[in-house]
This record gives C-alpha cells, sequence and structure tokens, in this order.
C-alpha cells in the first residue's frame, strides 16, 4: 500500500452504552415492614454475580413500595463507600458551558409538563464489593435537587486528598498530589430537608459522611490498596469517553419515576499486612 500521511486519524470507534448495575438514592421510601428507608438501593436479581457478592459483603435486602405500588427487592447499602472511576468533579456551571467531562456525566432532560431535570450518572467500584473481589463498576444516578446534593458531596473529596499532602508534609515526605479515586468517598444519609416548591415533603438527602478534621484514621480507613489501584485506572479513560457521550443522551432519556425512587434500568476490614505498609509509606 501506498504511505500516505494522513491529516485526521485514527478512526474514532463508537462508544457502546454501558449496562452497569444502577445504584440509585432513596431519599424516603416505605418497606414492606412499614419502615421508611433512607440510603442507597441496588435491585436483586439483575446480575447474579452481583447478588452474590452483595450477599458476601454481609448486605441485606429490603422490599420497597415505590409511588406506582410497585413491590421491589434492592439490596440496601445505607452507606455506600466509593472509589469514584472520574480524574476529579466539575460544577454544574462548568458543565453546563462544556462538554468536557472528567468521567461524571450530566445533563438535563424534559419532563412530559415542560419542565427541565437534571441528571447525575457516574461509575463507582464499592470498596465492600472489592473487599470480597468483586470488581465489576456500578453506576450511580440521581437526578433533580440530588444532582446538587451529590456534587457537593464529592467535592468534600477535595479536602481528603489535600490533607493527605499536609499530613505527608509534616512528616517530611513529598506531596503524593493523589488522584480522585486514591480515597473511598462514604455517601450515605444526612439530615431531612424540606424540598419542593408548591407542595413541601421531608427527604433525606445524601451526603458526604467525612470527619472534620479529618483524621489519620479515617484516611488509613479509606486509602485505596495498591493492588486496587491497576483495577479502578483501566476503567479511567473508557469511563471519561463514557460520561461524554452519555451527557449528550440524556436529553434523549424518557423522564420515568420520582426523586429518591429506585428505577427499573438495570465494611469489611482493612486486611491488616501488606496494606498497613503500603498505607503507612504513603501516610
Amino acid at each position: 500500500m501506498e504511505d500516505v500521511t494522513f491529516s485526521r486519524g485514527p478512526a474514532r470507534r463508537p462508544i457502546a452504552r454501558v449496562s452497569d448495575a444502577l445504584l440509585q438514592w432513596s431519599t424516603g421510601l416505605t418497606t414492606t415492614k412499614r419502615m421508611i428507608y433512607a440510603g442507597w438501593l441496588i435491585e436483586t436479581g439483575r446480575n447474579e454475580a452481583l447478588d452474590a457478592a452483595m450477599q458476601s459483603a454481609g448486605f441485606e435486602s429490603i422490599t420497597i413500595k415505590h409511588g406506582s405500588g410497585n413491590l421491589v427487592t434492592h439490596w440496601a447499602v445505607e452507606t455506600a463507600n466509593m472509589f469514584v472511576i472520574a480524574d476529579g468533579v466539575q460544577t454544574i456551571g462548568e458543565m453546563k458551558s462544556t462538554n468536557e467531562r472528567y468521567g461524571i456525566a450530566f445533563g438535563w432532560r424534559t419532563l412530559p409538563d415542560g419542565r427541565p431535570q437534571s441528571v447525575l450518572k457516574f461509575r463507582v467500584l464499592l470498596r465492600e464489593l472489592l473487599e470480597v473481589g468483586f470488581y465489576e463498576p456500578i453506576q450511580v444516578s440521581v437526578k433533580s435537587t440530588l444532582t446538587g446534593d451529590v456534587l457537593d458531596a464529592l467535592m468534600h473529596q477535595y479536602d481528603v486528598l489535600d490533607t493527605i499532602d499536609a499530613l505527608r508534609t509534616q512528616q517530611g515526605k513529598a506531596p503524593l498530589q493523589p488522584p480522585f479515586y486514591a480515597c473511598s468517598i462514604p455517601l450515605g444519609p444526612g439530615q431531612e430537608v424540606q424540598r419542593g416548591a408548591a407542595q413541601k415533603k421531608g427527604i433525606v438527602p445524601p451526603v458526604a459522611l467525612i470527619p472534620t478534621p479529618i483524621n489519620r484514621e479515617y484516611l488509613v480507613e479509606h486509602y485505596v490498596r495498591k493492588e486496587w489501584v491497576p483495577i479502578i485506572e483501566r476503567l479511567l479513560d473508557p469511563t471519561v469517553a463514557w460520561s461524554v457521550a452519555t451527557s449528550a443522551q440524556i436529553s434523549e432519556e424518557p423522564a420515568v419515576g420520582h426523586e429518591g425512587e429506585a428505577s427499573y434500568d438495570a465494611n469489611a476490614d482493612l486486611v491488616r499486612n501488606g496494606q498497613d505498609r503500603y498505607v503507612d509509606s504513603v501516610l
């Protein structure tokens, strides 16, 4: 073949829609045991390997009554310790003004009554599942006012990363400038708040359960294991590309369900050996 110089290339490849299991937030839904549950939910019966891993990790299942009246069984993950597969977080203002994404998808869709609704999606590895050998990503999906709640919670990760380098400086070590996924982020129930325009109702938003001040004990508990780093990093470039494509696709999605409901889309301790020495060398 003739040696030709091209001014464009390489050929771009199609980006497949990701079919990760969904982790969604309940702002306070009624269970069949007549209890109110606020926390993360993963629907059971969608992925046999995931169901086995959730059981091995010690999670319990609950049956939720949705606004439609349907009864759906979920794994209850009140607080999820997430390794977010992303290079960082952007503000809503930034994501409204640029198509660039760091791994977190964000966009707007139109409700049947014409109102706009924000949607936020990102991929995570749950620490609890990594502990039992399940390495598949799970997709987090929230909408409406929860998008701001989750972004605010994720922003606290920068305080954690700054604390790592501050601690290293105190110990005479060089700054590490750790990536966003250096620590798992515990997102769990916050205090109930009143939301709504015409008719207000109490909901429980997700918050980052990070202590103030951030201490070394927290860092040791949430620092990534060195054997998990290549697993996360292999997922980063595809996930950044996915976040760009998914942000563009959000406007095409049908708006179904209600804020705080799971849609129908589809703590183990640290091992005290080499991981301790690894954490000590960093912190």
